[in-house]
């Protein structure tokens, strides 16, 4: 027989058994629908690893030290970098009040940051401007003021209430969700400010960034260099995070061997900071992922198990209630390899319809549990995989009784009843 006519007598086989063909559809399509959504949901977080490095820079650097840095040590750190490295300094958060118009804000920190902070994880949209290295130089009375979306997802915030008894205040994040404070003046620790910038922040299932990139926390920015004017007092507890993009991975053990040389000549020989390369934090990211789903998978492979088993006992129902036929075919001229084309055609076909039905289930299950199902791209090799995945588990359980069914003798078969 041709493979249309295969394909026309499994699929006429399989209309005149639906319950016993639809329960082994259903199984292949629980084990399909497990490892579509398994890996749709790990292909995408792998996209997101992927664009998270893409925008964080390459050769990229990170640690911080319990001390702070002057823009002198700044330049003089910038130097021993590879060239054509970007450094960043960022300081630890400080908690306090602002004055809006007499209206008191509270439960937000403020961070002192430099020009460079744009560029690594940067993904504001800016209204206004950010700070220049005029900013830094002169050290200007600015500020730049993150505005958060009404996510759909509660973003895991820090909570800074800094209360001043008898005084109403507000939090600064449903102030600037109400009102545009752009060129508008503020006055933290009783210095006046203008509000130059708004930095607008994605949504939290537009947010790829990895977890230690995000901020947990509302946040007023103010010049690095101003910070060490308005906040003397907290020079002896002072976080100073620094951040190195040298825009080439081979660049990264000469950024790290430059930045330990240069911390251990500031603050002694004995000082041994904690250096990050961001290509651990990328393998670390993926290996998270992983793990995350592995469990998912296994689930999906007992059901893959359990449909193919399934599987197998239908052609062996069949094939036990065809005997008759087989022999039949036999004497008529069919060799075994018709006999076991046949019964293999068959059950691929219920393979194929559990592929169809178990992308479907598995699309669902994104919809109502993916934590990003709005930003959820599908790869053509998810597809792919799903469908060879239920072919190969349908093949491979239905070779046995299919080789068993060529087997049979025309004269044995024809005295079966």
């Amino acid at each position: 027989m041709k493979l249309p006519d295969l394909i026309s007598t499994g699929w006429a086989e399989i209309r005149s058994h639906k319950m016993r063909s639809f329960l082994s559809v259903f199984a292949i399509a629980i084990g399909i629908a497990t490892f579509f959504y398994t890996l749709s949901v790990l292909s995408q977080r792998y996209r997101d690893i992927d664009r998270s490095a893409q925008i964080s820079g390459k050769g990229r650097v990170d640690t911080f030290i319990e001390k702070p840095l002057s823009m002198d040590q700044y330049n003089m750190l910038l130097r021993t970098l590879p060239e054509g490295s970007s450094l960043s300094l960022r300081t630890g958060n400080y908690i306090t009040n602002a004055i809006y118009k007499g209206r008191v804000l509270n439960d937000f920190a403020i961070q002192g940051v430099l020009p460079s902070f744009q560029d690594s994880a940067f993904v504001f949209d800016v209204e206004g401007r950010f700070f220049n290295w005029k900013d830094i130089e002169n050290k200007h009375r600015v500020a730049v003021i993150i505005v958060y979306p009404r996510d759909k997802e509660k973003r895991d915030f820090t909570r800074y209430l800094f209360h001043e008894p008898g005084t109403e205040q507000t939090p600064l994040a449903d102030l600037v969700k109400r009102v545009n404070l752009l060129n508008q003046q503020i006055s933290i620790n009783g210095q006046s400010f203008t509000v130059v910038g708004i930095l607008r922040a994605p949504t939290v299932e537009k947010d790829f960034r990895i977890a230690r990139d995000m901020e947990h926390n509302q946040y007023i920015f103010i010049p690095y260099s101003t910070w060490y004017d308005i906040i003397p007092s907290w020079r002896d507890y002072f976080e100073t995070f620094i951040r190195v993009v040298t825009g080439s991975e081979s660049k990264t053990g000469k950024a790290v061997s430059s930045l330990s040389s240069f911390l251990r000549s500031q603050f002694g020989s004995d000082f041994d900071p904690i250096i990050n390369p961001f290509r651990f934090q990328l393998k670390f990211a993926r290996q998270q992922a992983w793990i995350n789903l592995r469990s998912m998978i296994f689930i999906g492979l007992i059901a893959m198990i359990a449909g193919g088993i399934g599987i197998m006992n239908i052609t062996m129902a069949v094939i036990f209630s065809r005997t008759r036929e087989i022999g039949i075919r036999r004497a008529l001229g069919a060799s075994r390899w018709d006999i076991l084309f046949q019964f293999l055609v068959e059950a691929l076909l219920l393979g194929l319809c559990g592929a169809a039905l178990g992308m479907v289930l598995g699309y669902l299950a994104i919809l109502h549990m993916a934590d990003n199902a709005d930003q959820m791209t599908f790869s053509w090799w998810v597809v792919a995989a799903a469908v060879l995945l239920a072919l190969a588990t349908s093949f491979v359980f239905a070779l046995y009784p299919a080789y068993q069914a060529s087997k049979l003798k025309p004269v044995d078969a024809l005295k079966y009843e």
